[in-house]
């Protein structure tokens, strides 16, 4: 017991430092929110005027740390670190604190501060901008802490096969969990000593304390099989404070799993999102009503492109493609040309002159560098600007802002037995494809990404990915 202790609190330290950054950051976020907001209330013929006494930004502050606390914001408990939430349900408790925070700044103002009220012009403005900049300021601190090595959390995973090195690889390239891949565990005596994605396999199974206790680390995942699971769970529990079991590579509607205990039997429910009308709704009307203001918005940009489409190359200004919608419609999708008239003539060339870019486009449908895009194509590809016309086909219905890519009849085979769900659905403009890699992925991931999104859909997973896919396209990550 005293060798646990030993291991335990210095274990600790990596995820304590993290939950230490995301309160500094919620902190930062706040105060930066309302003085924001103070401010524009302030501007010279704001008849609002200043309206807000500041000495309430600290109780606000204090109140958002508890709420988020409360709403298990911070990586699981603060006293005993661990996985968290994962991104999206995040954002829905942080919406909900929030929410829960300004209800209690504007209740501290009415009873406490009466010759002050708070406008509800205020509120609207601050709500708003502290529920997007919290998710945003939370993703720039856990780069940064991942860039500069810092609150991260060290971890073994047990199980040094096809699954391990994914998931291992996962929280590599992921900041989100702030997981370090100390080393592999896995009885196969070829792989004793050997480099896994870079990371070493320590030792076997049996050896997970003897590793542990070696590099002070309370946290394990499990990447082994179902049949073994419930004799390894009682090992690892005499000495892992965490431990997390990845079963396997099935895609199952995570985000709506509810554990259930039934009697001596462990089961779960499934709240089926794509059944439930209300959801539907809400997501089709804001959906309406951005593809409008977009349209309108966007008008002059439309004016320039169209002229410098037409004058930098002959053919159409539009490109038609057609794909397959929800219930396996065939629609017509629309772009601003970005290859040349006779692209398809000069497609048939190539692939029948070279047996590796036919082989490329067999397996992709696309291909990387393509001599059929225009000087001007290639700039709209890049900028995601070709996509803008695609919200018309939100007006008439046949696609979403976001959802599954949308594809052509001959990939139908790739998506295999996932293709009946994918079909109950629209596609959209963007999606969590285009936010995860887009022409970086393959196909495989692809298929697996649309489904992940169909089966774990939620007003708060489009909002995750609206604004990724602003990101990604200011960056200009993965466009080609």
């Amino acid at each position: 017991m005293a060798e646990k202790r030993k291991r335990f609190f210095p274990a600790l330290k990596g995820g304590i430092l993290r939950i230490f950054f995301l309160m500094l950051s919620d902190t930062c976020c706040a105060v930066g929110s309302i003085l924001a907001v103070a401010i524009l209330c302030a501007l010279p013929g704001n008849s609002s005027g200043m309206c807000v006494n500041l000495r309430g930004i600290l109780p606000f502050c204090a109140a958002l740390l508890i709420c988020n606390t409360l709403f298990s914001c911070y990586n699981g408990s603060i006293l005993y670190p661990g996985a968290g939430v994962n991104k999206i349900e995040e954002i829905r408790r942080l919406a909900g604190a929030v929410c829960i925070t300004y209800v209690l700044l504007f209740s501290w103002f009415s009873f406490f501060q009466n010759s002050h009220t708070l406008p509800p012009l205020f509120m609207l403005l601050s709500i708003f901008l502290t529920g997007i900049m919290l998710p945003i300021m939370r993703g720039i601190t856990r780069q940064f802490l991942k860039f500069i090595n810092t609150g991260q959390t060290d971890i073994l995973i047990a199980g040094a096969g096809k699954g391990g090195a994914q998931v291992a690889l996962e929280f590599q390239q992921d900041s989100y969990f702030g997981f370090r891949v100390v080393g592999f565990l896995d009885d196969d005596p070829e792989k004793q000593g050997q480099l896994i994605s870079g990371i070493p396999v320590l030792g076997t199974l049996a050896d997970a304390e003897k590793v542990a206790a070696a590099h002070n680390i309370n946290y394990i995942v499990c990447c082994i099989p179902v049949t073994i699971l419930s004799r390894i769970y009682r090992h690892f529990s005499r000495y892992f404070t965490h431990i997390m079991f990845v079963p396997g590579p099935q895609i199952f509607p995570i985000a709506w799993l509810t554990p259930v205990s039934i009697g001596i039997f462990c089961g779960f429910e499934i709240k089926n999102k794509l059944l439930q009308p209300l959801s539907r709704i809400l997501k089709a009307v804001m959906e309406l009503l951005l593809a409008t203001i977009a349209i309108f918005c966007l008008l002059p940009l439309f004016l320039i492109l169209i002229p410098v489409i037409k004058f930098t190359s002959p053919g159409p200004v539009f490109y038609r493609s057609f794909r397959r919608g929800q219930n396996d419609r065939e629609i017509a999708v629309w772009k601003f040309r970005t290859m040349y008239a006779d692209a398809d003539s000069r497609l048939e060339s190539l692939l029948k002159s070279d047996p590796a870019l036919r082989e490329e486009w067999e397996r992709d449908f696309k291909l990387q560098n393509d001599p059929r895009i225009t000087p001007v194509g290639n700039f709209l590809r890049k900028t995601s600007l070709d996509e803008l016309p695609q919200f018309w086909n939100v007006l008439n219905g046949t696609m979403s802002i976001i959802g599954p890519r949308p594809i052509v009849k001959e990939e139908i085979k790739y998506y295999g037995k996932h293709y009946d769900l994918r079909r109950r659905v629209k596609p959209g403009i963007t999606g969590l494809w285009q936010v995860s890699g887009r022409s970086d992925t393959d196909y495989r991931f692809r298929v697996l990404l649309d489904t992940y999104y169909i089966m774990n859909w939620s007003i708060w997973m489009d909002y995750y990915i609206f604004f990724k896919t602003v990101y990604i396209v200011l960056m200009r990550k993965g466009a080609r």
